[in-house]
């Protein structure tokens, strides 16, 4: 069981900074990291780190800026579960701190029971879904921040987190 923690955090690391790398020079400037905490209505508590960096003039131009985060939760039950997201936010100009964004995330389960054996159909899963959600910063794009992610298909479920940017 630990040797799997330990992969999936490497994993999770891994995705992060290959989606920093991936960003465009002018970004670079405009990066910064977040670590949050989580709940879940399907698994419970989780924490979670990421990135989050400009897109050049579209950040400047309009408030879009892109995050990738991995998040593993505590269910219980030898259930593991994580995932790793990517998503678009943009702020709302009109309130200051308010924004929605969308993107997709990857999720991993598994089940880890003895007792299970082959009777088990679906000891672990994984697949693709769709983000929806929206938030707020109490102090500008650093400090702390709240948000609320709706999972549409893969993880299906409502998380609510809490967290710092810096």
């Amino acid at each position: 069981m630990q040797v799997k923690f330990a992969r999936t955090i490497l994993a999770g690391a891994a995705v992060a900074l290959g989606l920093a790398l991936a960003t465009p020079s002018t970004a670079s400037a405009q990066m910064g990291f977040l670590v949050k905490a989580n709940y879940a209505d399907d698994m419970d508590f989780g924490a979670g780190a990421g990135v989050t960096f400009g897109l050049g003039s579209l950040t400047t131009n309009s408030g879009i800026r892109a995050e990738a985060t991995f998040d593993y939760f505590f269910p219980g039950n030898d259930l593991t579960y994580w995932e790793a997201n990517a998503n678009a936010l943009m702020d709302i100009k009109s309130v200051a701190g308010l924004y929605v964004g969308a993107g997709a995330h990857y999720y991993s389960w598994s089940f880890d029971n003895d007792l299970c054996g082959a009777f088990c159909d679906l000891a672990d899963d994984s697949g693709i879904g769709l983000n929806l959600l929206g938030g707020w910063n109490f102090s500008g794009s650093k400090g702390p921040f709240v948000q609320a992610k709706f999972e549409v298909g893969g993880g299906e479920q409502l998380v609510i987190s809490g967290g710092i940017r810096f």
